[in-house]
């Protein structure tokens, strides 16, 4: 996939505030890969497909 599906993906999860520590427990990838990915090219399906997972969790779930 293009890195700029996983960027948009990864501002979404800043504008929902989403913890980054929950994220990487979630998809078992740290912030910082996440990041070279961003800047590098080809990002694995799973990676952008985990990080969707994570933010539709989050709209199941509202915060208080």
């Amino acid at each position: 996939m293009d890195s700029e599906e996983l960027i948009k993906l990864m501002n979404k999860i800043e504008e929902k505030e989403i913890g980054w520590d929950t994220v990487e427990k979630e998809i078992k990838v740290s912030h910082a890969v996440l990041k070279l990915y961003s800047n590098s090219g080809p990002v694995p399906v799973t990676i952008i497909n985990n990080l969707k997972k994570v933010l539709e969790k989050k709209e199941e779930t509202p915060s208080e």
